[in-house]
């Protein structure tokens, strides 16, 4: 408290009865402590034209004005300003309205008449202080809600990778069978009847599709065996888009590349990230398959919040201010719809159902970042006109 009697507070009064509105300018003009920067307004719409314009602490609002009434002008003003201090100030007596005051917003509810110079100062800057707290306490909220997603995640990744391992290993054999089966097939019919070819042809292409389904959640859960090195990361992009590279063809995607210069190696296992790299490019083309432009950029800076998406933010393997290497996939591609956003990263989550996707690529990708003491992020573009994929790695530490 002893700072902010320190600074002009900027106070703001809404009052509709010229006597009133003089009597507190006075109030504040000669009080026995404080410094008090004030203006004045007798209507609600005046009020949000002021508050655009300059900067606010605390506003002393009477419940009826020139073009508001009662409980509902507080619900008008906080609704628009909710970070504001407002301490109400009105001629109704009512205990039950002073409640509801300050269970919609305000932060402290005066009766006009019923206190002295001192009082009012008392509770402008007691307001001021009440309505810090409750935006730490919002802030702590959020800040908890997101440690509950990161164990809830944490968990779901837990069980979902033993059960993914198990299904695996038991389902691997009969498919082998199955695969061996065909082989067998195919070498003692020999008659050429069409119809058993095909037949034989489908049961093993069916075959090879399970048995990559298989790898990817062999691969999803047990992917804590990595081995690091230094390596440059543009070499690990560049034999991702080696390895996508028909693929970018045949559906025309246009490859953009702005590589920062002299960038520092950085400490992964390469494989293991061409698989990441692999799993965006290929994500990009899905969503362009009349073409398109996907653009790859890196960059070297210096970590802060923004450079993840909320939605993303769910880890904190990597510091603000530590300096750490970006690498952004653009597309131009339709974008993500909000709601896919938070469960863009769960396990068998896919908007490809239909194609034949099983949701297991982004969750490996996730697991591979994380795994790493990196970050993977998905999220729109600033312009709407497609999404961006960013991995964020650390340049120095493990």
């Amino acid at each position: 408290m002893d700072t902010e009697l320190k600074r002009t507070l900027q106070v703001l009064i809404v009052e509709n009865n010229d006597v009133d509105r003089a009597v507190l300018i006075n109030m504040l003009s000669k009080a026995p402590y404080g410094s008090f920067q004030i203006s004045a307004t007798d209507s609600l719409q005046e009020t949000f034209e002021l508050l655009k314009q300059s900067l606010v602490d605390v506003v002393l609002l009477d419940l009826n004005i020139k073009d508001s009434n009662g409980i509902d002008t507080l619900k008008r003003l906080h609704g628009r300003y909710p970070q504001l201090a407002v301490v109400v100030n009105t001629g109704e007596y009512q205990d039950d309205l002073g409640l509801r005051a300050v269970t919609m917003g305000a932060q402290d509810y005066l009766i006009k008449g019923m206190y002295k110079s001192y009082g009012l100062v008392k509770a402008l800057y007691y307001a001021i202080e009440r309505k810090k707290a409750e935006t730490e306490l919002h802030k702590a909220m959020d800040e908890l809600k997101e440690m509950q997603a990161q164990l809830i995640r944490a968990e779901k990744m837990n069980v979902v990778g033993g059960v993914a391992s198990g299904i695996a290993h038991e389902v691997k054999n009969p498919l082998a069978t199955i695969l061996y089966g065909v082989e067998y097939l195919n070498t003692v019919l020999k008659d050429g009847d069409d119809k058993i070819e095909l037949t034989l042809r489908s049961i093993k292409d069916a075959a090879y599709k399970a048995n990559s389904i298989i790898k990817d959640l062999l691969d999803f859960a047990s992917l804590s065996d990595i081995k690091r090195d230094l390596c440059p990361i543009e070499r690990t992009i560049e034999q991702g888009l080696v390895l996508t590279h028909h693929q970018c063809e045949k559906f025309q995607i246009k490859i953009v590349k702005h590589f920062a210069t002299n960038l520092p190696n950085v400490l992964i296992d390469k494989n293991r990230i061409e698989q990441v790299v692999v799993d965006l490019i290929l994500n990009a083309i899905a969503v362009m398959k009349n073409g398109g432009t996907l653009t790859i950029r890196t960059t070297r800076k210096i970590f802060d919040r923004s450079d993840i998406s909320v939605a993303s933010n769910l880890t904190d393997s990597i510091a603000v201010g530590e300096d750490v290497l970006i690498v952004d996939f653009e597309d131009t591609g339709k974008g993500i719809p909000d709601e896919y956003l938070e469960k863009i990263f769960d396990p068998f989550f896919t908007t490809h159902r239909a194609a034949g996707g099983v949701g297991l690529g982004l969750s490996i990708a996730r697991t591979i970042m994380d795994s790493h003491g990196g970050m993977i992020d998905l999220a729109n573009k600033e312009d709407k006109q497609g999404a961006r994929a960013r991995l964020v790695f650390k340049v120095n530490g493990k």
